[in-house]
């Protein structure tokens, strides 16, 4: 990108909003390494600690919190938050004067994109925002009404921005690590697992998942006795892992692999037979991409609800099975992978159609999308 050489990256929290974002400042960097790059989030957010290994990126922290609905004291705190917020952030504009604000969602990225927009009506700086869930968030709702583009990943996106400017359907971002991931020998051995048996990979989004791991928990004899599977369980959580590790050693559940957290991914999906996890966008972006047959479990507990809307759009795409948490008891989820890990024909169906949903050049339509809208800037 030759005409923006200042890019401030804004938002956070999760993963959902950190690995795209991620993934799009590897695009940048890729594409011109002279571009510098800000990234405006806070200090609690998994930005946080992401960045610390990334020497190429400034991290500027601003205090902020997101806006309770129902307890009026703790939004009062955080609308005082909010005008801290604006002071740090304008610092950062005045500082760091970037020519481009992407804001990635979550709510440390109002802020930024905010007073950027309302500055871009008399100094040079665009302003852009991707929105990942097929509901867009409160922050980019309102955000959309000021910027000159917002980037969706559905289709059905497009809904919840009727006042923007422009809206293009780019796809969600993965990093380019997953996409050249190998199913081989080596991938199988990171984790300890056998070639000749069926994987079942179980993963609840960046910070894990209790009920789903409780479900494997519960149907770990079951799992037990069809050694022709194995399941790699992520819990997300290290005391969980430990006790989960004893309880499967004395169980005699070896076909099961429990790990905290996974830092090669790629590897994991490439292996993966079939993927168990929640409907968070990230994690679509990826099963989709990679075209993996999945069973999406929705976190009732999501904002908007959007993890079920998403799920839903993959389910009707014929590219996932969906199980409702609250309709599962304790062993359901096992029995019902059981089922479809022994259907060949419905496992191959399932990935066909995810493989066709998917965007595995959502970082190029985006970078396309952020040459555009600095076309518009002169000098």
């Amino acid at each position: 990108m030759s005409a923006a050489k200042r890019v401030l990256v804004a938002g956070g929290g999760t993963g959902g909003h950190v690995y795209p974002a991620l993934a799009i400042i590897d695009e940048l960097r890729r594409s011109d390494p002279e571009t510098r790059v800000c990234y405006v989030g806070t200090r609690r957010g998994l930005e946080a600690r992401l960045l610390r290994d990334r020497p190429d990126v400034a991290f500027r922290p601003i205090r902020i919190e997101g806006l309770p609905r129902r307890r009026p004291l703790a939004a009062l705190r955080s609308l005082g938050l909010l005008v801290v917020s604006m002071l740090q952030t304008l610092w950062v504009l005045m500082t760091f004067r970037p020519q481009l604000v992407l804001g990635v969602g979550g709510h440390s990225s109002f802020s930024p994109v905010f007073l950027s927009a309302l500055l871009g009506r008399l100094l040079p700086i665009r302003t852009v925002i991707h929105e990942q869930n097929v509901v867009g968030g409160l922050a980019n709702r309102i955000l959309s009404r000021l910027v000159d583009v917002v980037m969706v990943s559905f289709e059905e996106s497009r809904r919840s921005f009727p006042h923007a400017r422009r809206v293009a359907v780019t796809g969600n971002p993965i990093r380019e690590e997953l996409l050249h991931a190998k199913k081989d020998a080596a991938a199988y051995r990171l984790f300890g697992l056998d070639p000749e048996r069926r994987t079942i990979l179980v993963f609840g989004g960046s910070k894990g998942s209790s009920e789903m791991t409780e479900q494997i928990r519960a149907g770990q004899a079951d799992i037990a006795e069809h050694t022709e599977l194995q399941v790699l369980l992520v819990t997300g959580d290290q005391e969980r892992t430990r006790v989960l590790r004893e309880e499967m050693r004395r169980s005699g559940a070896a076909n099961v692999v429990v790990e905290t957290y996974v830092e090669r991914m790629g590897e994991a999906l490439a292996i993966a037979d079939l993927v168990v996890c929640r409907a968070g966008a990230t994690s679509l972006a990826e099963i989709t991409a990679c075209g993996k047959a999945s069973v999406l479990v929705p976190w009732p507990g999501a904002t908007d609800d959007h993890q079920r809307a998403n799920a839903r759009v993959i389910r009707d795409e014929g590219a996932c099975t969906m199980a409702e948490e609250e309709a599962l008891s304790r062993g359901e989820l096992v029995r019902l992978i059981r089922e479809l890990a022994g259907d060949e024909d419905e496992l191959g169906r399932l990935a066909r159609n995810a493989r066709r949903h998917g965007r595995p050049d959502a970082c190029r339509a985006i970078l396309g999308e952020l040459r555009w809208v600095m076309g518009e800037v002169r000098g």
